[in-house]
């Protein structure tokens, strides 16, 4: 076994050596000798660049009497050239083989005005087309999850008003043509093209169902059902009024680039009459829209920014007129707490050119109420938990049968690992078994806040199957401590 392994890695590092020199030494050379005389003649395009751009023609260089002679590329070549809006000119050597794309020595070589332009092969294209498409559909989530808060919002407001809950959302939906409720009414449809789904549940409650990207109920990943409950409106709420007092902790889902390139989309939809395309037209003199006279003069940004941890910022529109900017945090996923949780701008539900808080205020200076944190966590303990029964039930799509323990899906999670619950505790996966021990399913349990079997309140323990939603957290057991919020219409 040892002399495998050993012969193993030998023609593992053959095979890495030999991928190196896909690219001879000679090459290399040339390679390098392009590079040097593309950036020579940047600085002399650049020289010759008049109120109307750049020439039309690379022989201009000799013409202004800058050469003696057009240069060529390391292979013998001559370069192509073209005046580019979006780049200024474009400067290309086809590589060794003289032809447009290939890899290794016979890659193209492409140079503007702002320096080299590495393009993408097309495996990279494609990894980095996949990448984006999973960010998007992660950010249409963060969109459809706001909405269904807003849709609750506008539930509870129909309670307060009619004393009962509505028959179906459409009861929900507001009369006027004003531009701040249009926004509202957009709202009760997913970003996905369907429309959410009104559940009523006991206890005087009631739940905002999304059916997923496919719009049925049902399925796995993407296709995969979520929630929003009375818990969820109301805690949104409370962060909002938070944010709007200043006792928004460290951790608020504020995040100043977002709202800017916002409000640079919404400029650029200004001079363009069009929303852009992709985030990357913001770089770009846009192109104006039919019946548009003038477009951008120059590019809105040189350059798109990035979160703090080096995430892109991602860019969902969901009509002609309606877009939203979506940061997911570092951990590039829909949902989370703390570094890991979601920025959007505008809010949806909002008009972006309105004021978005509308409380009513009259001046006076609330008491901030004091917050117990078993709560939240409670919260966090129940989205873990319906995170791990997503990746159980995605195993047993894959392999016909659920895994012996939690071990079998640590790579489907997080940083490779199965997360502690919010206690620090392990979470308890069991097999549930019939009576001739074929396996039927699961219970995954977090034991609360005193990490032991049994208890109430906030040490009560949760439970949940392959077949169950999160519980409701543990009722208050002195409601006269908590006096109830004076009724407001939520916004």
């Amino acid at each position: 076994m040892r002399a495998f392994t050993i012969l193993a890695l030998i023609t593992l590092l053959s095979c890495t050596v030999l991928a190196e020199e896909k690219i001879s030494r000679g090459d290399r050379a040339k390679m390098r000798e392009t590079r040097e005389t593309m950036a020579s003649l940047q600085q002399d395009l650049s020289a010759l660049r008049g109120p109307e751009g750049y020439p039309k023609d690379l022989k201009a260089v000799v013409d202004g009497n800058l050469r003696d002679s057009l240069p060529k590329d390391g292979w013998g070549r001559e370069f192509a050239y073209e005046v580019s809006i979006e780049h200024g000119f474009k400067l290309t050597s086809w590589g060794s083989d003289g032809k447009a794309g290939g890899d290794g020595a016979a890659r193209d070589i492409v140079w503007t005005s702002k320096g080299e332009l590495r393009e993408m092969s097309a495996d990279e294209k494609a990894a980095y087309e996949a990448k984006l498409d999973e960010l998007r559909f992660q950010a249409t989530r963060v969109v459809a999850r706001k909405r269904m808060i807003q849709v609750g919002s506008e539930i509870i407001t129909y309670r307060r008003s009619h004393d009962s809950w509505p028959e179906n959302l459409e009861d929900c939906k507001r009369e006027s043509e004003e531009p701040a409720d249009l926004a509202i009414n957009r709202c009760f449809d997913d970003p996905f093209g369907h429309a959410f789904a009104l559940r009523l549940l006991p206890h005087d409650n009631f739940a905002v169902v999304c059916w997923g990207a496919d719009g049925e109920e049902g399925g796995l990943e993407r296709a995969s059902d979520f929630v929003v409950t009375e818990r969820d409106v109301r805690a949104e709420y409370n962060k909002v009024s938070n944010d709007f007092w200043g006792w928004g902790g460290r951790y608020d889902d504020t995040d100043w680039r977002v709202q800017n390139l916002a409000d640079d989309v919404l400029r650029y939809k200004q001079q363009a009459g069009k929303l852009p395309e992709e985030l990357i037209d913001l770089t770009r003199v846009a192109v104006p829209a039919d019946g548009k006279e003038n477009g951008t003069a120059q590019p809105i940004r040189t350059s798109l920014p990035k979160d703090r941890w080096g995430n892109d910022y991602v860019y969902v529109r969901t009509s002609e007129d309606v877009f939203f900017i979506v940061g997911l945090g570092k951990d590039g996923i829909e949902g989370g707490i703390k570094d890991n949780k979601d920025a959007i701008f505008p809010k949806p539900g909002t008009d972006p050119a309105a004021n978005e808080f509308d409380e009513g205020w009259d001046g006076a200076v609330m008491v901030k109420p004091e917050q117990d944190d078993n709560d939240i966590l409670v919260e966090v303990a129940n989205e873990w938990m319906l995170d791990i029964i997503d990746k159980l039930k995605a195993y047993k799509a894959e392999h016909g049968e659920y895994p012996a323990s939690l071990d079998d899906i640590k790579d489907q999670m997080v940083d490779k690992k199965i997360p502690n619950d919010p206690w620090d505790k392990a979470f308890v996966y069991t097999l549930t078994k019939d009576e001739s021990g074929k396996t039927t399913g699961f219970t995954l349990t977090c034991y609360g806040s005193d990490g032991a079997q049994g208890g109430e309140g906030h040490a009560a323990d949760i439970t949940l199957n392959q077949d169950s939603e999160a519980q409701p957290a543990p009722e208050d057991e002195n409601p006269a401590d908590n006096p109830p919020e004076p009724e407001r219409e939520f916004k």
